[in-house]
């Protein structure tokens, strides 16, 4: 029997690794339509839309001269006003993976005495899955 674990999980911006990630995580929804006619007792439904966002915490190092999560930060923290541009992103773990396009739509950094800078990003899931081998 395999169980995965953190230790078999990344997170990939486009088709690179990206950063150190702590955590990631994806939530998945549909919309159930009611379908009952008039004068039936029984509600039925059909599948609607489907709805996607997850969250995932990358630790904020430098790597050379190019701090390791500033790709996904400057989607939403940045200069001007222009909007966030859907990225690619794909949650391996193990053998398996989840590829999306989404819209960064937040970005928190923080910082505590005696640990890693982080920064936490939420994302949105657009046009559904592109690969979904859960």
């Amino acid at each position: 029997m395999t169980y995965y674990t953190g230790r078999d999980g990344a997170l990939r911006l486009g088709g690179v690794t990206i950063a150190k990630v702590t955590e990631w995580s994806i939530s998945a929804s549909v919309d159930a339509l009611r379908t009952t006619p008039l004068g039936h007792s029984n509600e039925s439904y059909i599948a609607g839309n489907t709805d996607a966002d997850g969250s995932a915490t990358i630790l904020y190092y430098i790597e050379g001269t190019v701090s390791a999560p500033e790709a996904l930060v400057n989607k939403v923290i940045n200069t001007g006003n222009a909007p966030s541009a859907p990225v690619t992103l794909t949650l391996i773990y193990g053998n398996r993976q989840i590829k999306f396009a989404c819209i960064i739509t937040q970005v928190a950094i923080s910082c505590r005495t005696g640990d890693v800078m982080e920064a936490r990003i939420n994302y949105k899931v657009t046009d559904g899955f592109t690969v979904a081998m859960v």
